[in-house]
């Protein structure tokens, strides 16, 4: 059992304080990083950080072992969904209206091409807006990847699609990744 695990077990079992600060403490820079690739404001993604953890303290006890990181991930991405839908801004921007057009392709030019943000250096803030452009399959898949350390098949389980589709979501953010920030293919 790694230590992640011991230190939710102690807490589940006995109550231990010190355990969960110590969770706390070593997956908060990750899991904010994660909420703010999902939410819209740092605000919303330091509210739904608080409950990430409400949850995490109330299903202590449900915990049955396994990676603790994907676990957390899985709780952290439904609580940012949940949160979502509660303010109406849960928008798909890849869904496409009546007449064939998506969300994404309505919004206006932001500024500077992808090359030209590339050549001033492309800093982490200018990697996270190209992360939020992203659409939503895509984004959730690469965020629960890279910053969730879950499996393939554990985020196309969490997701409720075929590994397939997860695999082709990751593809698909890599590569607009490297389109908006510039990088060659």
């Amino acid at each position: 059992m790694d230590e992640d695990s011991e230190l939710l077990f102690a807490y589940a079992r006995r109550g231990d304080v010190e355990s969960l600060s110590a969770l706390v403490r070593r997956h908060s820079v990750w899991m904010q990083a994660f909420l703010r690739g999902l939410l819209p404001s740092a605000a919303d993604a330091e509210d739904v950080f608080q409950e990430t953890w409400v949850r995490v303290v109330k299903s202590a006890g449900k915990y049955r072992g396994g990676k603790v990181r994907p676990y957390l991930a899985v709780v952290a991405r439904s609580a940012a969904m949940d949160r979502l839908r509660q303010t109406g801004r849960f928008v798909s921007l890849d869904a496409e209206d009546e007449e064939g057009s998506s969300a994404v392709e309505s919004l206006p030019d932001a500024g500077p091409t992808p090359g030209e943000r590339f050549e001033s250096k492309a800093t982490s803030e200018d990697v996270r807006a190209a992360v939020r452009g992203l659409p939503e399959g895509p984004r959730q898949v690469l965020l629960m990847r890279i910053e969730g350390e879950l499996s393939f098949k554990e985020i196309a389980s969490e997701l409720g699609v075929p590994l397939g589709t997860a695999l082709t979501w990751m593809r698909t953010a890599t590569l607009k990744l490297k389109d908006i920030l510039g990088v060659p293919k």
